[in-house]
């Protein structure tokens, strides 16, 4: 991970053409699906305890919500917003030649913070590179059941900060805005929930089994930032336009 975080800026500070927005404030709104990936810890996982079987994964879920990118110097620009998160974990059991299967959706919110470096690749098409932190709130404990299963999940903080990097691409029109096509990495620092199941048999519980989720997930993000105008050309701008005159008397 460590690793990740210094490839990303080396490639940001050792490109041959930086581009920032400076003096730039934009508005986007943002729809990122979400996956998992078994080389960040969010792969299914599989429980044996005393014949009984278990398998649990995340299923894909989906992100969204408002972007602000703030450019403040030439080079470099500041992202931040606020995002809706839901994702689904799906257990399945296996005891005694029975199958039998749960679901349980844990919602939550980001609130991210990102440094930005852009590489211009043409007179339109950007790639950028970032990395920052982000503050993830799980409002609620979640549970779910049905006749064989029932699942509780507790999180572990309300507030569970995280490390975030992001790459990708934007086109960028003169008055439209840009369209913003890219990949992420949301890491908790540590697991987000724990998770209990219990197998029942006429109405008595037979097994248990206690893990923990990591919550770490990969995302395709799409993106539409709003057009704005720099601030110093609309102060300019406004600078520019005549004044009324004194009428004479």
């Amino acid at each position: 991970m460590k690793n990740l975080f210094l490839f990303i800026f080396f490639i940001g500070f050792n490109a041959a053409q930086l581009w920032s927005q400076e003096k730039v404030t934009t508005v986007g709104v943002q729809i990122k699906p979400i996956f998992t990936s078994r080389f960040f810890g969010t792969g299914p996982e599989e429980i044996s305890q005393n014949g009984f079987n278990y398998n649990i994964s995340q299923s894909t879920g989906f992100s969204g919500g408002l972007v602000i990118r703030k450019g403040y110097t030439k080079t470099l620009s500041l992202e931040f917003g606020i995002n809706y998160s839901r994702r689904k974990i799906r257990m399945e059991s296996f005891f005694n030649g029975q199958s039998s299967i749960a679901e349980m959706r844990i919602v939550g919110y980001e609130i991210p913070f990102s440094q930005l470096i852009f590489i211009r690749l043409s007179e339109r098409i950007y790639m950028n590179v970032s990395a920052g932190f982000c503050i993830n709130m799980f409002p609620s404990d979640v549970q779910t059941t049905n006749e064989v299963l029932y699942a509780i999940g507790g999180r572990k903080l309300i507030f569970n900060p995280s490390l975030i990097a992001n790459v990708g691409f934007e086109y960028r029109t003169r008055d439209k805005g840009y369209f913003y096509l890219g990949t992420s990495l949301n890491r908790p620092f540590s697991p987000i929930y724990g998770l209990g199941i219990d197998y029942i048999i006429n109405n008595d519980v037979v097994n248990t089994v206690v893990t923990n989720l990591q919550g770490s997930y990969l995302t395709i993000d799409f993106r539409y930032f709003f057009h704005e105008d720099p601030e110093r050309k609309k102060a300019k701008l406004l600078s520019d336009k005549p004044r009324n005159s004194k009428p004479k008397k």
